[in-house]
């Protein structure tokens, strides 16, 4: 991303220079043609930044649910509100686990069920939402990688996602790719 932003901001100036060299000054379309290849600019910038950040996040992943019931589960994500901006960035999917199983709910209540064994890695991402850090989980399905993310549910009464931690760190203390304590939830 940062290639591409550089090349985009080098092709603009090696632009901006040759029009320069190539224009007379005390011309309007001077003017005009410098503030469009700015805003031009700024919008690569920002699809760039887009691409980066919000567009990887929100990729449909080919995920086979079944129906059944997640009774008796242990529940590990939450729901921030960030004004919709946070479906951008969790999974739509509420995250359950026991003792052999990370499941994957959906809207219409239909569950995927992956092994604990199958997860490759457990890790904070850059993001936070209303003092939530958000996770994600990343899931060989059958040699597809599967990345959830989502925000914990920790707090006093319910430390669900603590016992989901320390479930993954026993099973492969190596997929644990971020410490957790309570002071960087």
């Amino acid at each position: 991303m940062v290639k591409r932003i550089i090349l985009i901001v080098l092709l603009y100036a090696l632009f901006i220079t040759a029009y320069t060299l190539a224009m007379p000054q005390n011309s309007d379309a001077y003017i005009i043609v410098i503030t469009i290849s700015g805003l031009i600019l700024g919008v690569l910038i920002i699809r760039e930044i887009y691409r980066k950040y919000f567009a990887a996040l929100s990729k449909n992943q080919n995920v086979t649910y079944s129906s059944s019931n997640p009774e008796g589960l242990n529940k590990i994500s939450g729901r921030p509100f960030l004004f919709g901006l946070e479906k951008k960035i969790i999974s739509e999917d509420d995250f359950y686990f026991d003792n052999h199983f990370f499941y994957a709910v959906n809207k219409n209540n239909q569950t995927a069920k992956f092994s604990l064994r199958d997860i490759t890695e457990l890790s904070k991402t850059s993001y936070q939402i209303n003092n939530s850090r958000i996770w994600q989980v990343k899931i060989n399905d059958e040699g597809d990688e599967v990345v959830f993310s989502f925000a914990h549910n920790y707090s006093v009464w319910n430390k669900n996602f603590l016992s989901f931690y320390h479930k993954i760190k026993e099973a492969n203390p190596s997929v644990i790719q971020s410490k957790w304590s309570v002071w960087s939830m």
